[in-house]
């Protein structure tokens, strides 16, 4: 049924299907050509899966901090144990995140896992989180949660789409005025005040 739904409604809509057939073939192209061995994107699954190294550990992220000499950020922090070693191994900031569950799609949501990580860690190392943000009240939960700043991906690629550059400038208004109504219905004004006393807690 909604296949057919789709076919149909393809059909009313001509110009739009006659353009689609005349777009260009898409492609990664910052890796299709560029990386080693990769001239089309049938190559594209088995340079992805040489990408994961199983036998990195925290020893390396200490040698590349060394070698690189700026800031590190690492992502994909969702244990306070590993948070701990993040800190042990120099890093300057974590990013509390499960890559959107394509990893491993039984895996704990951002949200639930960054509580525990920000009291591990204290002011140690910086707190970070993306997934799941797509209004400024999630942005505000994040905060009273201990993260110090969240990072933003399906809402400004949704204002990429409609709009382009335009469209990314309004998603990330739209996000900024809801935080800013929020703070104001919370009684905060300064976004370094928010904490968990603004949060409800519900027993479960």
């Amino acid at each position: 049924m909604w296949q057919i739904g789709i076919r149909i409604d393809i059909a009313g809509k001509p110009r739009w299907w006659f353009g689609m057939l005349g777009t260009k073939r898409r492609t990664f192209r910052n890796i299709v050509g560029h990386a080693k061995g990769v001239k089309d994107t049938r190559a594209l699954s088995a340079w992805t899966a040489e990408q994961f190294d199983p036998s990195l550990n925290w020893d390396d992220v200490k040698r590349i901090k060394e070698r690189w000499g700026g800031k590190l950020i690492l992502k994909g922090i969702l244990d306070p144990e590993d948070a701990e070693l993040a800190v042990g191994s120099g890093a300057d900031a974590i990013i509390v995140s499960n890559h959107g569950g394509r990893q491993l799609d039984g895996a704990p949501s951002s949200i639930s896992a960054l509580p525990e990580i920000a009291r591990s860690v204290g002011n140690r190392i910086e707190v970070l989180m993306d997934g799941g943000i797509r209004s400024g009240q999630d942005v505000i939960k994040a905060l009273a949660l201990g993260a110090k700043g969240v990072f933003i991906g399906r809402a400004y690629v949704y204002g990429l789409g409609a709009l382009g550059e335009a469209g990314v400038a309004k998603s990330l208004e739209i996000i900024r005025k809801e935080l800013d109504i929020t703070m104001a219905l919370c009684g905060v004004r300064d976004v370094k005040q928010v904490s968990a006393d603004i949060l409800v807690k519900h027993n479960t």
